[in-house]
């Protein structure tokens, strides 16, 4: 995986890329699951370069004023992993981005810091960006039921998964369980 952190940390330096904007799509679910589940500590897990926060304040409309703690292996301000664990850990547009073999670690670290819920937004299609090796940036592209394969196991918190681009599928998942699944 250090090999993809240096390439992502190559393409931050183009200012456009991985803002952390892509958490828009996400912010209304989010906090209807905060508010469920009484989240008073929040970790962004692959936040980008956090503008989602220092100049669409996202998190005082939508988090309740709940500023997340922010974590991107990728961007110098943000790649030390805080410490201790969140009532929350949300991570959109982040695991698409990470090789199969790297997942299931990624995972356990995810569920490592969550104490009530966890939102995980993946897109299913190509990016529009390339990997400086020429790879597309979404280096693993599936559908919910395999993601589902991937996360159950990890799943020790309520989860709720998002899968867009090609279709759109959502599943909730408790006590390492699927308990809903729906394709729209």
């Amino acid at each position: 995986m250090t090999n993809l952190v240096d390439h992502y940390k190559e393409m931050h330096k183009d200012e456009s890329l991985y803002t952390g904007s892509a958490l828009n799509l996400h912010k209304e679910t989010i906090r209807q699951q905060l508010s469920n589940k009484n989240c008073k500590t929040i970790l962004d897990y692959g936040c980008g370069k956090g503008i989602q926060y220092t100049e669409e304040n996202i998190h005082e409309d939508y988090f309740f004023g709940i500023m997340p703690s922010l974590y991107d292996p990728a961007v110098k301000d943000f790649s030390k992993m805080p410490k201790g664990t969140f009532d929350a850990v949300i991570c959109t547009d982040v695991l698409e981005h990470i090789e199969e073999q790297d997942l299931d670690k990624v995972l356990k670290e995810i569920y490592s810091k969550a104490d009530k819920f966890v939102y995980l937004g993946i897109c299913n299609v190509p990016a529009d960006s390339f990997l400086p090796d020429g790879r597309n940036s979404h280096v693993t592209l599936n559908n919910l039921d395999w993601w589902l394969e991937q996360i159950v196991s990890h799943a020790t918190v309520f989860t709720q998964v998002y899968v867009y681009g090609e279709g759109k599928s959502t599943a909730l998942i408790e006590n390492n369980k699927v308990i809903m699944k729906k394709n729209r």
